[in-house]
């Protein structure tokens, strides 16, 4: 064989590798996650930052639409940022290709720093909410307080997971892989959607239209609000529930609708809360 014939099989054989490399192996099928990206009003999103640890980015265009192509099919944890926003972190659990909304909540507006000497405190929010603890067991409140050391001790896939067994509370499947927290209607009545707040902010329900035959809105659907898709589980130090809006303190009575008041009032607490 001649120099040059050697040489050509050769760099054959070095493609032929290197793509074999490049290609995922058989019998490991990946998955995509699209979506959309929305605030509380329901608007698109541009210029958000989802990351997988480790692994794919995509950011949001004008329309808040994102696609994440990952190479596996096994859990994964997305990491989302957009400077104005909160951070937040959502989980996937296995399975295949996934459509989804993300919620973004705007940041609270900075203040200048101030230098403060002497022990170190917990956050206002979080001191509120141990307060408001102690003075359930001393049998001066209302309410179920779940800590993180609680949550802990059952680590949850999803946020509604840690508030399931609450016997007040009813955790509903919804639509594809989203979860709800509904309240048992007053007088054992039918179920309500739950008011809740995520670090002392009001996260409002979203709905579906419902049309009757010929077409004309006849009412909406409440899915509640979508807070699986706001928080990632492991940022959660602290959860209060309520079984009725009117048990609740004055800062989380749900805001001018006698039927919510009627129902359960939820109030997530995490790592970031001030």
């Amino acid at each position: 064989m001649r120099p040059s014939t050697r040489v050509s099989w050769r760099c054959a054989l070095i493609c032929i590798a290197l793509t074999a490399a490049s290609t995922p192996a058989a019998g490991q099928p990946g998955r995509i996650i699209r979506g959309t990206v929305v605030d509380v009003r329901d608007q698109p999103v541009a210029s958000v930052t989802l990351v997988i640890a480790g692994g794919a980015r995509a950011t949001s265009d004008d329309s808040g639409r994102f696609r994440l192509e990952i190479h596996h099919r096994d859990r994964v944890v997305v990491d989302v940022r957009r400077i104005g926003y909160m951070p937040s972190r959502l989980g996937f659990a296995a399975g295949g290709d996934t459509t989804v909304s993300v919620f973004v909540l705007p940041s609270a507006q900075e203040v200048p720093a101030v230098q403060v000497t002497g022990a170190g405190t917990r956050s206002l929010a979080l001191a509120g909410f141990e307060q408001r603890m102690l003075e359930r067991k001393r049998g001066s409140g209302t309410g179920r307080f779940i800590t993180a050391a609680e949550i802990e001790a059952s680590p949850p896939l999803r946020a509604t997971q840690i508030v399931e067994n609450v016997p007040s509370i009813l955790v509903r499947r919804v639509d594809g892989d989203r979860s709800a927290i509904m309240g048992k209607g007053t007088g054992g009545g039918a179920e309500c959607p739950a008011t809740v707040y995520l670090d002392g902010v009001h996260i409002p329900g979203s709905g579906e239209a419902v049309r009757d035959r010929r077409g004309r809105l006849v009412g909406v659907r409440d899915y509640g609000a979508p807070i699986d898709q706001l928080v990632d589980p492991s940022d959660v130090v602290g959860v209060e529930v309520y079984a009725r809006g009117v048990f609740a303190p004055p800062q989380f009575r749900p805001p001018g609708d006698e039927k919510a008041v009627g129902c359960a009032v939820v109030a997530f607490w995490t790592r970031r809360a001030r």
